[in-house]
């Protein structure tokens, strides 16, 4: 819908809580209740008192843009008339004119405000597209002053340029190495720096104590087993010898019965085989004897050396025990399981503070050479050159600069195109707002309150 059809549709509006037959009935049962009950010069009094608390309602809007009713005054004068619409002697069609009139006015105040809003938004942005129009051009004279550089300047610019990508590129590199160790790792070597490096030899060294008193109490382990085993050996050897002895015994006493019955019943001398048999079990006794002394002697041994492996391991399980404790307590203490993975972090951390290091030299340089090339711009007559910085491959690369160009060019296109709808919506509301004032001058005021404070000129 244009401004104008708008404007139209204003004048043309009926207020929607009042339609024209209720208006009528309202206007007929004041002016009956004034004629019954009020003369002429109370009703005048009244009438001048009803206007004069409309104008002070008018004067007290502090803001442009509050809009006033004069159908809800109209509702507020007539709310305590009745509706009693017998013994009226007036014309309708005054009465209606008389709605008629209101609701013009009302209609009218409306359409003002809403075109003097309408035009003090556009001021306001128009006033912001004029200020991008203005930099984009002074971005494409700056273009202009660049590309137009005797070949010594521009030659130069372009080295800087180039010094400029180059350093951050490595910027970037090096704030990669950001994520080889977390930061609650990097604290803890941080805060440890200066005992890394004993602590990572210490550690090697108690690892490998570590790992010869696990073989130490292994083997101890398995010889005292070993010694206990030959023990029982030695114990059920004792029993064996002790029933190879009463078998013995038995056999003997049964033989030397069975021999010195057969010599009293046969009479024959029975001397050489009762000697015999004796020899034999005096052998087999003497070597069953030594036998037992010598498992009683091994017993002995396998005891004494039991208790000195039991000493011995007792002794190797408390070192271990110390050195497992030491240990932890300095894994806990680095946060890691081992020797290798603490040495890994000490690479780590080097290699971080190593690029933090280059970091902060990159960072440095890529300052100064910003700078060197913010001032040489300044220098040539370039209005913005701190842009340039951010965009030096446009400086090294022609084709990024056409491109940079266009932009632009299409930018202030589009700007232009802005700005020329905004100027005609502006002057189609200025036209509106005059065609009103002139068909009622009493608007006049009420625009200049609305356009005043927003300092928006007709």
């Amino acid at each position: 819908m244009g401004l104008f059809d708008k404007f139209k549709a204003y004048l043309n509006e009926e207020d929607p809580e009042d339609s024209e037959e209720q208006l009528v009935e309202n206007i007929k049962a004041k002016r009956l209740w004034f004629t019954e009950n009020a003369s002429p010069d109370s009703y005048e009094d009244e009438e001048d008192e009803d206007l004069d608390d409309l104008d002070e309602a008018q004067g007290e809007s502090e803001k442009p843009a509050k809009k006033f009713t004069w159908g809800a005054k109209l509702k507020n004068m007539i709310a305590s008339v009745s509706k009693n619409k017998d013994g009226v002697n007036m014309d309708d069609e005054d009465v209606l004119e008389e709605v008629r009139q209101t609701k013009t006015i009302n209609a009218e105040i409306k359409a003002v405000q809403d075109f003097c809003e309408q035009l003090v938004d556009v001021s306001y942005h128009m006033e912001d597209l004029k200020k991008e129009y203005k930099v984009v051009t002074s971005y494409l004279t700056d273009i202009q002053r660049i590309e137009e550089l005797p070949i010594d300047i521009a030659t130069e610019l372009i080295d800087t340029a180039k010094r400029i990508e180059m350093l951050d590129k490595n910027r970037h590199t090096y704030l990669q190495s950001e994520n080889l160790l977390s930061m609650e790792q990097f604290k803890t070597i941080s805060r440890l720096e200066d005992e890394v490096v004993d602590t990572v030899r210490t550690l090697n060294e108690m690892e490998h104590r570590d790992s010869m008193l696990k073989n130490d109490m292994g083997h101890l382990e398995g010889e005292k087993e070993s010694l206990k085993y030959r023990r029982r050996d030695c114990a059920v050897g004792i029993d064996r010898l002790r029933a190879v002895l009463g078998t013995v015994l038995m056999l003997f006493l049964v033989t030397a019965m069975g021999v010195i019955w057969y010599g009293l019943t046969t009479r024959e001398n029975v001397t050489i085989p009762a000697l015999v048999i004796g020899a034999i079990v005096m052998i087999v006794f003497a070597a069953c004897y030594a036998k037992y002394i010598d498992y009683k002697v091994e017993i002995k041994e396998s005891d004494a050396k039991v208790k000195r492996a039991i000493s011995l391991l007792n002794k190797v399980k408390a070192k271990y025990i110390n050195n497992r404790s030491t240990l932890e307590y300095i894994y806990e203490k680095y946060g890691v399981n081992s020797a290798k993975e603490l040495e890994y972090m000490w690479v780590q951390y080097d290699t971080m503070n190593k690029d933090a290091r280059r970091y902060s030299q990159a960072n440095n340089d890529f300052r100064v050479y910003c700078d060197q090339l913010v001032k040489r711009l300044t220098s040539i007559g370039v209005k913005d050159p701190l842009v340039w910085p951010k965009q030096t491959n446009a400086l090294i690369d022609r084709r990024e600069m056409v491109e940079i160009k266009h932009s632009l060019n299409l930018r202030r296109q589009s700007i232009r195109d802005k700005l020329a709808t905004c100027e005609k919506i502006a002057d189609n509301a200025k036209i509106a707002i005059k065609a009103s004032v002139e068909l009622n001058p009493a608007l006049e005021s009420f625009v200049r309150e609305i356009l005043t404070p927003f300092k928006v000129k007709m």
